[in-house]
């Protein structure tokens, strides 16, 4: 592998690493996992978590207002309207409807678990802790409803909680066709020459070993904007079977707040990255960020998001120019999700970034778009899917490569993400989510060096706590 390989597969590594790793959890609207995604998950996804807790069926036969008015005090009519009302986002309809059905069948503990969860999802805890615990009251409960009205008033009061924390452990396998980043044409150039890849540098598979732990907290502090700060540690490892020049760590820690106004959600957050490169210091980064979100209608909102970063990168006994890329980077990014149903969410955003460097030829300019669809399957299983098309203009042309061809790259990338909870195949595994993940990244570009594509696949098994 030569040095133009090793460079650019690190730098590859370093900016992937962390986005990989972090794509194969769920999305926080399905864990809700703290008071800040809860508050921004929106009815929709609220309305997505609920149904899933109602019997699965088909929305053909659901019956109409009209049937409630002709047999108001028929329960099972009544529960098929209340399940299609969550099915179709109504939230507070179908807590209408449970509220009535309670009233009627005080002792069904089913009609008053339901009901209970409804109240939780629209975030009224106190009302939900108390209809559960007048069903685990009932005697002769079932098992099966026992074990879930238990969970429910935990969860009930934990959100009732100002404080939250978090953890997730997860360790999950890897697998790359082109890991050494080998161009596809069989050469690469050299002040001007193209040499052709010996065997150590042309295209290589490899297989790797990950691991991500990370630590959160959350603090609500009240009032009506219900402001809030949180704060995390995060913990990667990646270790390469074959290419262990290539074997990353990463640490990471961030402190942000949550800032509600009448018009607009704020986001602001500093935080700090240490990455090592097979043992060796690589990359210290310090980052500073502001997320403004507005609702703009019922199933629409839009974001605008700014970065900055300055990277200061250390050369490695395997790569003696990585200080060269030391320099600032600015993002910015603008982006809208709209929410068709509440199964449904597609999102659309655009980045702008700038990247300086010491060396003007590893500046660049990148223009970017992403389009992502997440699906839920129910019963808290999931379907992500995203693609996304890039092109970077470097500053000035970089000799020791090519002399007066200033380097462009055109790159899209294809992603696919499969999720669900292990305790649809054993209920003792609640707390544990497998993920499958599949990428294809293919980059063009007027410097053969640059021009590759890889696949690659990611199977994670994660265990999530938190109170």
């Amino acid at each position: 592998m030569n040095m133009n390989q090793i460079g650019r597969a690190a730098a590859i590594a370093v900016l992937l690493a962390a986005a990989r790793a972090w794509a194969q959890q769920p999305p926080p609207n399905i864990d809700q996992e703290s008071q800040d995604q809860r508050r921004r998950g929106g009815l929709e996804q609220k309305a997505a978590a609920a149904a899933q807790e109602a019997e699965a069926g088909s929305l053909a036969g659901e019956p109409t207002f009209e049937d409630i008015l002709r047999s108001p005090d028929d329960v099972n009519l009544n529960m098929r309207f209340a399940r299609a009302q969550i099915r179709k986002g109504d939230l507070r309809g179908a807590a209408t409807t449970l509220e009535r059905l309670v009233m009627l069948r005080p002792e069904d503990a089913r009609v008053r678990l339901l009901y209970a969860v409804v109240l939780y999802r629209l975030d009224d805890a106190v009302e939900a802790q108390r209809e559960i615990e007048t069903v685990l009251r009932a005697p002769g409960l079932p098992p099966d409803v026992r074990g879930e009205a238990s969970r429910y008033l935990a969860l009930a009061r934990a959100r009732q909680r100002d404080t939250h924390y978090d953890a997730r452990l997860s360790f999950g396998f890897g697998w790359d066709d082109n890991r050494n980043a080998a161009p596809g044409g069989g050469g690469a150039l050299f002040q001007g020459v193209v040499v052709p890849l010996d065997a150590g540098s042309q295209r290589k598979k490899d297989t790797n070993l990950q691991f991500v732990g990370s630590l959160g907290a959350s603090h609500d502090f009240g009032g009506p904007r219900g402001h809030s700060m949180f704060g995390r540690l995060t913990y990667y490892r990646g270790e390469q079977t074959v290419y262990r020049i290539l074997n990353l760590q990463a640490y990471s820690a961030k402190l942000g707040s949550v800032l509600r106004t009448r018009w607009a959600e704020l986001t602001p957050s500093v935080s700090y990255d240490h990455v090592l490169l097979h043992q060796s210091i690589y990359l210290r980064s310090r980052n500073a960020g502001l997320r403004v979100e507005r609702r703009l209608s019922r199933a629409m909102t839009g974001w605008l998001e700014f970065g900055h970063s300055y990277q200061d990168f250390a050369n490695t006994p395997q790569l003696a120019t990585a200080e060269d890329r030391t320099g600032e980077q600015l993002d910015s990014t603008l982006g809208a999700a709209w929410t068709p149903a509440p199964a449904d969410r597609l999102s659309l955003s655009v980045l702008h970034r700038r990247k300086f460097a010491r060396q003007a030829f590893d500046a660049y300019r990148r223009e970017s778009g992403t389009l992502e669809w997440l699906h839920l399957l129910g019963r808290g299983a999931f379907f992500q899917g995203a693609f996304t098309g890039q092109l970077d203009r470097y500053e000035i042309p970089d000799a020791t490569v090519v002399s007066g061809v200033v380097r462009h790259d055109d790159g899209w990338r294809a992603q696919a993400l499969l999720g669900a909870p292990l305790s649809l195949f054993w209920s003792p595994l609640r707390d544990f989510t497998g993920t499958i993940g599949y990428e294809y990244f293919r980059q063009t570009s007027n410097v053969v060096n640059y021009d590759y594509f890889n696949h690659n696949a990611t199977v994670l098994l994660t265990y999530k706590w938190g109170m």
